[in-house]
């Protein structure tokens, strides 16, 4: 494991002994550099060779690094955080453009008085920085610098709001006032007269261009992207879902490991007592193909509630993701199995595409034939029917959509308009969402609402989306906490941008979502598991946990011991834990999810209630003495 800390007084004032605290929540073993008034923390810690006006402190994982060695001329065995540094020293701050793989970095360079951050093209890798007139400080984790006297840990309401909203609208805001994410894609130039922060990198610039034989250029891509993830074979394992992404990175990683006669381990959920849910045969077929050295974690009375309190150490307060309490038990059943690195098929949702752009094209141009074909992918992933996914679509015929139009009015005129569905924004107390702009912050802005919207379109904000560096601090954090890193060969940057740059009959053709991977895996995975429609849905899983400590819930958020009115709506909350508790596993996602965000800020806010008052105990003792 890695990542760094940096201190730099802009002031000029010497840097005063770290607190304990801001020590300890580094989680792993590091070196100091620094000076009278600047620090940095990091694995390695390194100054430029001959060079001590520059320095570097980075978590990297470069997928270009034999590259940029060659083309530098530098010497073997450099770390991946001098390679970083020697590419500064000859690019300057155009550096990142030359860079792929998972980094974050901060260089301190006094011979132009600047100091230079940037952090990667999708965030895998996580960036925390406070800065005002006097300090800069940043880190890969914020409990660094929420233990700093000059940062401390005050609420940003906006961070609150937001989270309770559902996720981030802003990539910058976190939990904690004052302190910010550098968001994926950007670079963050501090200097005397100011600071600057540009965006290096965005999937828009990707140019899309026809291939004859996609699947064969993303196969190729995909099998260097995962050789390059496990090249050190030691340590290292798979995730092994079941689905789709999964199971391709499965599969490709057993090719590396078949030659050298060992067989790689792979992790799986059981979730068999989920009715409905049943993953064991997908996993299976994969296994049956020989490579893989299986281990399975068993979920069977798995309590959320239980694990909530350590889930929010390790998370450093609340956050979205409402199967950490499973995908936490896979890391740590990694860990005591002695690995140390693990490959995740997290993304190829994202980055692939399902193609759901294609079917507004296929109505944008009058396709009526191709559209009901396509969109039997789409039903199988989401769960519907056909007609259900196709039926938005044929407002694109100026009748339907005129006649749609009169039925609504007429309707609306009556008294009989459908229901509304509730918005996530509602359960924010509306004191603090008026405060903060929530509505404005808040507000849909996707490109859906254009008629004219393309695959292309939702594709690059899908990647573009907060959301994407947000999820990935998640699961650092997790896996962090394991004392195990996570590897995402779907992230890769040039197995990326070749799916950028397809044409949509790629990502949805034949009524299947996902086109170019499903071809590229011919022959890799078993059809079972290759041409399967649908995906896991974690959301009854956690429904039926979270029943088994009803009690504990209804007195946590109806008793509101810890305040939860100036962040909650409670009239909203309560409704949302009523639908719940009558409807069980069958209730709908935005109940059963804002019943969970409740239930974390309680927990959180008493913790922080109680971390409070032992800091004044302690002070109030330390004062008498």
């Amino acid at each position: 494991m890695s990542g760094f800390a940096v201190l730099v007084r802009r002031d000029g004032a010497p840097i005063e002994a770290l607190p304990r605290a801001a020590e300890a929540a580094l989680r792993h073993p590091v070196r100091w550099l620094g000076g009278e008034s600047w620090a940095m923390a990091a694995p390695i810690p390194l100054a430029g060779p001959g060079d001590a006006a520059m320095a570097i402190a980075a978590d990297a994982r470069l997928d270009n690094g034999d590259e940029l060695v060659a083309t530098l001329r530098l010497p073997a065995g450099l770390t991946d955080a001098a390679i970083v540094l020697a590419a500064y020293r000859r690019w300057d701050v155009d550096c990142v453009r030359r860079l792929a793989g998972d980094f974050a970095f901060v260089i301190r360079d006094d011979r132009r008085g600047v100091i230079f951050c940037a952090r990667d093209h999708f965030g895998v890798r996580p960036f925390y920085y406070f800065l005002d007139d006097r300090l800069f400080a940043a880190a890969t984790v914020t409990r660094f610098l929420t233990a700093l006297p000059a940062i401390g840990d005050g609420l940003d309401e906006q961070g609150v709001a937001e989270l309770l909203a559902g996720g981030y609208a802003d990539g910058t805001i976190t939990l904690h006032r004052g302190i910010r994410r550098l968001p994926p894609g950007h670079s963050l130039t501090i200097a005397a007269t100011g600071a600057r922060i540009a965006r290096y990198w965005h999937p828009g610039e990707v140019a899309v261009e026809e291939c004859n034989d996609a699947a064969e250029g993303f196969r190729a891509l995909f099998a260097d992207a995962v050789a390059r993830r496990c090249a050190d074979r030691d340590g290292v394992g798979v995730m092994l879902s079941g689905g789709l992404d999964s199971s391709s990175v499965a599969a490709q990683a057993t090719q590396g490991f078949a030659a050298t006669g060992r067989r790689m381990p792979s992790l799986s959920l059981t979730l068999d007592g989920t009715p409905g849910w049943n993953e064991r045969p997908y996993i299976e077929a994969v296994l049956g193909q020989g490579g893989l050295d299986p281990l399975f974690i068993d979920t069977a009375g798995h309590d959320p509630v239980a694990e909530l309190s350590d889930l929010l150490d390790e998370q450093e307060g609340p956050f979205v993701a409402y199967n950490a309490s499973l995908s936490r038990r896979l890391y740590r059943r990694a860990r005591t199995a002695g690995l140390t690195r693990l490959l995740d098929g997290h993304g190829g949702d994202e980055v692939v595409s399902h193609g759901l752009g294609r079917l507004n094209e296929l109505a944008a141009e009058g396709d009526w034939r191709a559209l009901w074909r396509e969109s039997a992918g789409i039903a199988g992933i989401y769960g519907l029917d056909r007609w259900s996914v196709m039926s938005p679509y044929l407002s694109h015929n100026r009748y339907i959509r005129l006649a749609r139009r009169r039925w609504a009015g007429a309707w609306a005129r009556l008294g009989r308009a459908g229901p509304v569905a509730p918005s996530p924004l509602a359960l924010v107390e509306p004191g603090l969402a008026a405060r903060v702009g929530l509505a404005e912050r808040c507000a849909d802005r996707s490109v859906k609402a254009s008629a004219r919207h393309s695959e292309r379109d939702l594709h690059i904000e899908l990647l573009a989306a907060p959301g994407q560096g947000y999820g990935f601090e998640v699961l650092d954090r997790m896996a962090g906490a394991a004392r195990v890193r996570a590897l995402y060969p779907f992230y890769d940057l040039r197995l990326a941008e070749f799916c950028l740059s397809l044409p949509s009959h790629h990502k949805l053709n034949r009524g299947q979502p996902r086109h170019v991977l499903r071809q590229a895996t011919r022959g890799l995975l078993p059809d079972r598991v290759r041409l399967r429609p649908d995906k896991y849905d974690f959301a009854p899983a956690l429904a039926d946990a979270l029943l088994r400590r009803r009690e504990t819930i209804v007195e946590r958020i109806e008793g509101d011991r810890s305040g939860l009115d100036r962040f909650v709506d409670m009239d909203v909350a309560r409704a949302s834990l009523g639908r719940w508790l009558d409807r069980g596993r069958a209730v709908d996602g935005h109940s059963l999810f804002a019943t969970w965000r409740v239930l974390m800020l309680a927990l959180w806010l008493d913790r922080r209630e109680g971390v409070s008052a032992g800091r004044s105990d302690i002070a109030e003792r330390e004062a008498a003495a």
